[in-house]
């Protein structure tokens, strides 16, 4: 949380002209809810299960598309695999808790986050770190990083200018 992945995935889909997919708004389209009335009403693994549900869509999809998973996503065996099967490249964007805390604020929409945001942040690095290395093809720290600076890090990384065609 607050590494960059939506605000940096939007401006990536916009600058390789292609769809753009946020999972927690996917969540939030098919359950209207938002995350936080889902973990308040429904609780984490109703959240987890509808979020499994979403990257499966998403992966349906036929088109080319930039998405940003939610971090937890990568916690489930068959998430890991489906985004490894789909995905032409996955990228870790890290942080150090102090700047995803500063980042993150007491945003209203993590529930993860209330009481202890960074004990909550920290000890969602120790419980996730080892599944972002295992799929991850490219890791990007984001601290010292423009959001364009880091769009250009992941085309360049990814040779996605290659692939698809896009100049810069």
């Amino acid at each position: 949380m607050g590494s960059g992945k939506t605000t940096v995935g939007r401006e990536l889909a916009k600058k390789l002209n292609l769809q753009f997919a946020d999972s927690d708004e996917l969540i939030e389209k098919s359950a209207k809810l938002s995350v936080r009335e889902i973990f308040v009403e429904k609780g984490e693994p109703e959240f987890r299960r509808l979020e499994s549900e979403a990257l499966v869509a998403a992966c349906d999809n036929t088109e080319s598309m930039v998405m940003a998973v939610a971090g937890g996503a990568v916690v489930s065996d068959s998430n890991r695999a489906l985004l490894l099967s789909h995905a032409r490249c996955i990228v870790w964007l890290d942080a150090p808790t102090s700047t995803l805390v500063g980042r993150t604020g007491r945003a209203k929409h993590r529930p993860l986050l209330d009481g202890d945001p960074v004990g909550a942040l920290n000890q969602m690095r120790t419980n996730r770190e080892s599944f972002y290395q295992q799929i991850a093809t490219h890791k990007i720290s984001t601290q010292s990083l423009t959001v364009a600076q880091v769009v250009d890090t992941i085309i360049d990384q990814c040779q996605l200018t290659k692939i698809i065609g896009v100049s810069k």
